[in-house]
């Protein structure tokens, strides 16, 4: 089976060390860099399988396109994620990324906070298929529309259809297991109004009695 890694992604067992972000604060030109506070959940499952989910070192820093055109805007990432289960769960699989609305109000941000949320004027937002990245990771959004962009980006198999070739899940085995990404980019095409994200970080971890899916949303940000 083949199996690639796309993306600048690194995952272990063990997480240590630093991320070499490289980033600094910018006043001019409307972009904005700086820490961004992750966040941590833990829930117990139902066979008493604990399991703890925790971003840390997220970082965001937002520009201009060189287009220069006011529509558009480009959003390098950079994080953290550790995830620690017990009992007799063995592994699990990370899935992650985040989630990116123009004119779109994410709502919850903390623990396992619901997606759902409005645009602007109260009105329900919608999930656009024209959002999936493009092989250089830009994407297009009208008002109202969100979509999802993952930082995690593996091609697996012979089958070439998007949904069946590309995995956005990383699996650990043993009790610790976590992801790290640095400067991970995407552009942002097409928004004319305020632009908003937050990250989404989907853990599944399986036992003999049980599968369980904590989900973990860190605090929604302006990208412009």
């Amino acid at each position: 089976m083949k199996k690639n890694i796309t993306r600048r992604v690194v995952a272990a067992a063990g997480l240590t060390g630093a991320v070499a972000m490289g980033l600094t604060s910018l006043a001019a030109g409307g972009a904005t860099a700086g820490p961004l506070p992750g966040g941590t959940v833990t829930r117990t499952l139902v066979d008493g399988t604990p399991v703890t989910v925790t971003l840390y070192d997220e970082y965001v820093n937002v520009q201009r396109a060189v287009t220069n055109v006011p529509t558009s805007r480009e959003v390098w990432l950079s994080g953290k994620i550790k995830v620690t289960v017990g009992g007799k769960a063995e592994g699990g699989s990370v899935n992650a990324g985040y989630l990116v609305g123009c004119q779109v109000n994410f709502g919850a941000s903390g623990g396992a906070g619901a997606e759902a949320g409005s645009n602007q004027f109260g009105q329900e937002w919608k999930w656009t298929d024209t959002g999936r990245p493009s092989a250089s990771g830009g994407f297009t959004l009208g008002p109202g529309q969100a979509t999802y962009f993952p930082i995690i980006e593996t091609t697996s198999g012979t089958d070439t259809a998007y949904e069946n070739y590309h995995v956005n899940s990383y699996s650990f085995k043993g009790k610790k297991g976590g992801v790290v990404y640095s400067q991970e980019k995407f552009g942002l095409d097409g928004c004319a109004g305020y632009a908003s994200a937050k990250a989404k970080v989907k853990v599944t971890v399986s036992t003999d009695a049980v599968k369980g899916v904590i989900t973990l949303y860190g605090k929604p940000f302006s990208i412009g």
